[in-house]
């Protein structure tokens, strides 16, 4: 299903990392592998179909695959780890349209024009478009969530730069104005947006909100009180093609079919989604009690491709496993991060040598069957208009590392084969990863290992793998003990890298600024970015700068694995497809067993 945006916390929002490194020999021969295991590996199926005749009254079964419960904050301006977004997918998803490469196009709850020159939008909104209560969705729904996210007191994390650039914004958050004047209503169902620049981003729905917020019922909640409102947690309303009629906390939502969806009732009235342990999982599909997956571990791929009752629909996913560099604080007052030069991964040829000492296209062939492969930059294969197919990305270079670390002045002083720092003091590296899934744990232990075999001195951060709510909140906190981790991010649709890498990026997790990115960052942000080969141009520049500098280094491009259901009629993940939850058919009573 289409996402217009989506800030994950794997979690997961967007960024690019280009690099090349290695003899060329040994790089083209890494493409060419690439390209023959593409070829030859497991393959896109992004259309699953299946015979029968529809029933009527059957209930869609989902199922999440986590070992975590979900938060439960289903709240556009509050939501971001990945459960909340993907409940939030069938209640708010749909407003905005987009094509193959996730540029808005018209044909969906509103269409959007377009005015470069004039540095503005204005937003059409579709006359039958209405939340679940009947209310129709008009333009005040956008205004409000402007409202919430630019207001003082909240403490989210969507009041970007790309949000920044709407004019007025930020003299409405300051205090300073009672109203966002760049936010004109021109009716109950058109509006218009101006911005203090036209950027490209725009064109992808960049400082746009990707959904309304219930406007008639969140005016009067002060924002300081919608976080943990019972309109957020107990009765959200919705208008997409679903609404949440029944939460069991952290565990199971059941959704109806929203009476006013625009498009008219879905063919499913019912939906049933539920989080499932990924030890249960591939027992509860060959039992038949599920439909569909959300979040389909790929080392249990080979457990369930082989499963006569279902089939599995597979395309490259919109995000990339990292390992993250500690190197500064959020600084919450100014709403902006705060490098530290003296941080203790400061050092760029440390963390250089921490990326050569990992061979990730040996991890996804041993660990994920070749569903994943090296990442060579923080642009996913996804959007090919950006995607540089001549970039390689790190890759194994034992010899290389140690040599970095030698020039930095990490060396072995006791013989102990262990590197002490700069000043021979032991040196040791906190390292955190999440649990869940069979193959963290020993991918986390070959991380340490290889760290090892240059000299490095690493250990797991609370002497153990972390559950993945608390690992976001450490990471999110600037947790001290941590100074290097492992994580991921869902890019949504948007390539732009702000909001995950510029200096007012509350994504921006490695708290790592400096004047030269916000230059080119400034390039990939301006008016004359909206030109495909200038825009080309400045993704670059970033890429390699971001390269030379890796306060964060890419290590797995991912492939998305749904298993789905032989009683489901149709599924489809093409990108720009019109198939949506809206046209879900089950041809029998239950799931086939």
């Amino acid at each position: 299903m289409k996402k217009l945006s989506k800030l994950v916390a794997l979690c997961l929002a967007t960024s690019f990392l280009f690099s090349a490194c290695g003899k060329s020999e040994k790089k083209e021969s890494n493409g060419t592998k690439q390209e023959e295991k593409k070829e030859a590996g497991v393959q896109d199926n992004l259309v699953v179909e299946n015979e029968g005749t529809p029933v009527e009254n059957a209930t869609l079964k989902v199922a999440y695959i986590s070992d975590s419960p979900f938060t439960g904050i289903f709240h556009l301006a509050f939501a971001t780890a990945d459960p909340d977004m993907q409940i939030l997918e069938y209640s708010a998803g749909g407003t905005f349209k987009v094509d193959e490469n996730f540029k808005i196009v018209n044909g969906g709850g509103a269409d959007v024009e377009f005015k470069p020159e004039e540095k503005k939008i204005i937003v059409t909104i579709n006359e039958k478009y209405t939340w679940n209560d009947g209310t129709p969705v008009t333009s005040a729904d956008f205004l409000e969530y402007y409202k919430i996210i630019a207001d003082k007191d909240y403490t989210g994390v969507r009041f970007t730069g790309e949000i920044r650039n709407v004019v007025g914004i930020e003299e409405y958050h300051d205090g300073k104005a009672k109203e966002i004047s760049g936010f004109k209503t021109l009716s109950d169902k058109k509006f218009e947006v101006n911005f203090k620049e036209f950027t490209p981003s725009i064109l992808w729905g960049g400082g746009i909100p990707s959904e309304p917020v219930p406007s008639h019922k969140l005016k009067d909640i002060p924002v300081k009180e919608q976080e943990a409102h019972d309109i957020t947690r107990k009765n959200p309303l919705s208008p997409g093609p679903y609404y949440i009629k029944e939460i069991v906390p952290g565990q199971q939502v059941i959704f109806e079919a929203n009476p006013y969806y625009y498009k008219g009732q879905p063919k499913v009235k019912t939906v049933i989604w539920k989080i499932v342990p990924s030890a249960q999982i591939v027992a509860a599909l060959q039992a038949g009690e599920y439909d569909v997956t959300v979040g389909l571990n790929s080392d249990l791929y080979s457990k369930v491709k082989d499963l006569k009752n279902i089939k599995l629909g597979i395309k490259d996913e919109l995000s990339y496993t990292y390992i993250g560099f500690k190197l500064g604080k959020w600084d919450k007052e100014k709403g902006e991060v705060v490098t530290d030069p003296n941080a203790k991964m400061a050092d760029v040829k440390l963390r250089q040598a921490m990326a050569y000492a990992i061979d990730n296209d040996a991890v996804g062939a041993k660990f994920f069957q070749g569903l994943r492969r090296n990442a060579t930059q923080l642009m996913i294969p996804a959007f090919k208009e950006f995607y540089d197919n001549s970039l390689k990305g790190y890759t194994l270079d034992v010899e290389k590392a140690k040599q970095l670390l030698d020039e930095a002045g990490y060396k072995d002083v006791n013989g102990d084969g262990l590197r002490e720092d700069k000043n021979g003091q032991p040196f040791k590296i906190k390292f955190a990863s999440m649990s869940g899934g069979a193959v963290q744990e020993p991918i986390a232990n070959y991380y340490i290992q290889q760290w090892r075999s240059i000299g490095l001195d690493v250990e797991l951060a609370t002497g153990r793998l972390i559950e993945f709510n608390s690992f976001y909140e450490k990471i999110q906190n600037d947790d001290p003990e941590i100074d290097v981790y492992q994580g991921a991010w869902g890019t949504g649709s948007n390539p732009n890298p702000n909001n995950l890498y510029g200096k007012k990026a509350a994504f921006n997790f490695s708290r790592f600024s400096s004047p030269e990115l916000d230059t080119i960052l400034a390039k990939i942000n301006s008016f004359e970015a909206v030109d495909k080969d200038f825009r080309s141009k400045a993704y670059k520049e970033f890429a390699n700068y971001m390269f030379e500098n890796a306060p964060v280094v890419p290590t797995l491009f991912r492939k998305t694995i749904v298993a789905v259901n032989n009683r489901i009629k149709k599924w489809d993940i093409t990108p720009g497809s019109n198939f949506g939850l809206y046209d879900v058919e089950l041809t029998s009573e239950e799931p086939v067993k």
